[in-house]
């Protein structure tokens, strides 16, 4: 078993890499031993954009989506920017949609466990449940300005969640803390790391001007790997207390 896992490309928006997203894509149509690839949310940002016009703007991306699904597995995690994804459901015989769109995800591999979550739940904390019809309505907004005036959405990740950041990292670290065999991917924060004990592990994201981006996790027999496109592996370990 083979995971490739990506987030946060943010498809819609000025910065987002459509094009290194879109190569990277089509890259893994050559990689024979790669079963499953986790889209894991805020792949398309409905809360700068309408929905219809980013996915019409990105048809060749959604397609390649479509043509490995034909041969791997795709699960597709809902984001606080894709949050609307979750309302998507097949209502044959007047809609069909390809993707099923999940809030988190569970994968065995042989004695290992793979466990994946957006990661805005660690954000918000005991306001989630507040939070969510808020996602929601904000996916229907399409302004910027009208998410600045809500307040600190509209900053980028770094400068919203700098003073959060650690408590962030320790909220996923309780996902697996003594869990021995499980590992936790997440996205979010746009920072990628994989921590000393190698079960916690954040994506990254595709955005242009942050540093390192176009990242991607690899998982294979338990052991966490990430990569920035077409560039080196990432071999730095975070420690988490």
């Amino acid at each position: 078993m083979k995971v490739i896992t990506v987030s946060d490309v943010h498809l819609g928006t000025e910065k987002s890499n459509e094009s290194a997203f879109l190569e990277f894509l089509h890259s893994l149509h050559d990689d024979k031993k790669l079963t499953d690839l986790v889209l894991l949310g805020d792949i398309v940002d409905m809360w700068h954009r309408d929905a219809s016009g980013m996915f019409l703007e990105n048809l060749e991306i959604i397609k390649a989506v479509r043509d490995l699904q034909s041969k791997i597995n795709v699960h597709w995690i809902a984001g606080n920017h894709d949050y609307h994804l979750l309302r998507l459901k097949n209502r044959a015989p007047h809609y069909h949609y390809p993707f099923e769109f999940k809030e988190s995800l569970e994968l065995k591999d042989g004695a290992h466990i793979y466990r994946f979550m957006h990661g805005y739940e660690f954000e918000y904390g005991s306001e989630l449940e507040f939070m969510k019809p808020i996602m929601e309505v904000y996916c229907h907004v399409m302004s910027d300005s009208l998410l600045m005036i809500a307040g600190n959405f509209h900053m980028k990740p770094q400068e919203r969640l700098k003073d959060l950041m650690e408590d962030i990292q320790k909220r996923a670290l309780d996902e697996v803390r003594d869990k021995p065999g499980q590992i936790f991917v997440f996205g979010h924060t746009h920072q990628p790391f994989i921590n000393s004990e190698e079960n916690v592990v954040n994506s990254g994201s595709w955005v242009d001007g942050e540093s390192p981006n176009n990242t991607y996790v690899e998982l294979i027999g338990g052991k966490p790997r990430l990569f920035t496109f077409k560039g080196k592996e990432i071999k730095s370990r975070k420690v988490i207390a």
